[in-house]
């Protein structure tokens, strides 16, 4: 299980939100890091990619109902098959 942007394998960040059909990045994983820092989680990763979202939510808390919207921004390659493209430093 990937837990921090260091250990991220591939070479670009792309966040969808399944609510906002629109709001779409690709970031580049080696300047997330010099922003961020490498030992920086995926929700902080999330966290700072959807600043301007308009349904922010407590990263790590429950959403207050179902009924009330809340972000739904997620990391669009975590999960899939693809292979990774990027080897994060100290990995043979």
């Amino acid at each position: 299980m990937i837990l921090r942007l260091v250990d991220f394998p591939y070479r670009r960040v792309r966040v969808a939100c399944l609510w906002c059909p629109r709001r779409r990045g690709d970031y580049c994983t080696e300047r997330m890091i010099a922003r961020l820092g490498p030992g920086a989680s995926l929700d902080a990763v999330l966290l700072a990619m959807t600043v301007t979202c308009r349904w922010p939510k407590a990263w790590g808390k429950r959403g207050p109902s179902q009924y009330v919207p809340w972000c739904r921004a997620y990391l669009l390659d975590l999960g899939t098959d693809r292979p990774s493209d990027r080897h994060p430093p100290g990995r043979d």
